[in-house]
């Protein structure tokens, strides 16, 4: 049994609004920081409804502050690690730092749309008693913030996933900036494994889905940039995306019903076994020998 951190509960007598967006930060683009920040100030219903706050795990180049222009940098909460503690750790501060009831954690170089906060909050608001997180469909962007690709529909219309397994636990539907998740939630469940750099998100919403109910939103109002100086490119490029993706669907096994979790789990490997092996194909055609062989020898692994 993995052992997750602690994350406490937000002390009595502080006040709660219903946001945290929380972004963690290394050393990142002062562009691309910039767009995320003006992309949730766009949608700031002020300090009583949201805290805005950018959690920086102690970078070396680039100051997040020097990012934002000096007008907006009040609006923001600025918080820097004495050491780096890593992508987990960073996350893992964002949630602890955050006071309010639901935390929305927007990567440096993630956007949201407009009408993401109130479109989930609306769907949120539907089913209040049992929805323990909440996320939207997304869109891939490169550098230049134009539209590279379009998340799987996973329902037509807002409301309850039933079909969670295959969602979330065979295929991955969504991605990190479209997900937002009540702080009760990772209270009960703890923080992101140290144990994990690339799949430490998906472990953490294989988690979610096992035990709370999941609402989704089908308009794409969340972005996902991908770039070559991603911190997922260099997983890529060394082979060690699949490897980490084989230990959390070993990992993930004992979170469902014995009655399925072995074909559950085979589907999985399967399907991210041909996922390695497209990767590979690709990296080779685009001349990225060594990185198309990481790929291949992580696919055998996982076929």
């Amino acid at each position: 049994m993995t052992a997750y951190p602690r994350i406490g509960p937000v002390p009595p007598g502080i006040p709660r609004p219903f946001w945290s967006v929380m972004i963690p930060t290394f050393d990142p683009s002062p562009e691309f920081l910039a767009q995320a920040l003006t992309s949730v100030l766009a949608q700031d219903p002020g300090r009583a409804e949201m805290e805005i706050a950018v959690i920086d795990d102690h970078s070396c180049e680039v100051d997040p502050r020097g990012c934002v222009s000096p007008s907006l940098r009040d609006r923001i909460s600025w918080f820097r690690q004495e050491t780096n503690v890593g992508l987990a750790g960073n996350w893992n501060t964002c949630i602890t730092a955050a006071r309010g009831q639901w935390v929305h954690i927007l990567h440096q170089d993630d956007m949201v749309r407009p009408g993401f906060y109130a479109r989930l909050r609306d769907g949120i608001g539907k089913a209040p008693a049992v929805v323990g997180a909440a996320f939207c469909r997304d869109v891939v962007i490169d550098a230049d913030g134009q539209e590279q690709a379009a998340q799987v529909l996973v329902r037509d219309t807002p409301g309850l996933i039933d079909d969670w397994i295959e969602h979330v636990f065979v295929k991955l539907h969504l991605r990190a900036p479209a997900v937002v998740v009540r702080r009760s939630v990772y209270e009960t469940l703890g923080g992101f494994s140290p144990d994990l750099q690339y799949a430490l998100d998906w472990d953490m919403w294989k988690r979610i889905a096992s035990t709370h109910r999941l609402w989704y939103e089908p308009t794409e109002l969340a972005c996902y940039r991908r770039h070559s100086g991603s911190a997922s490119v260099g997983f890529m490029r060394s082979g060690s995306n699949i490897a980490e993706i084989r230990r959390s669907i070993e990992l993930s096994e004992p979170m469902l019903d014995p009655a399925i979790a072995a074909e559950v789990t085979r589907r999985a490997r399967a399907r991210y076994a041909t996922y390695a092996a497209d990767s590979a194909w690709r990296s080779i055609k685009e001349g990225r020998i060594m990185s198309g062989l990481a790929q291949f020898r992580e696919a055998r692994k996982l076929s």
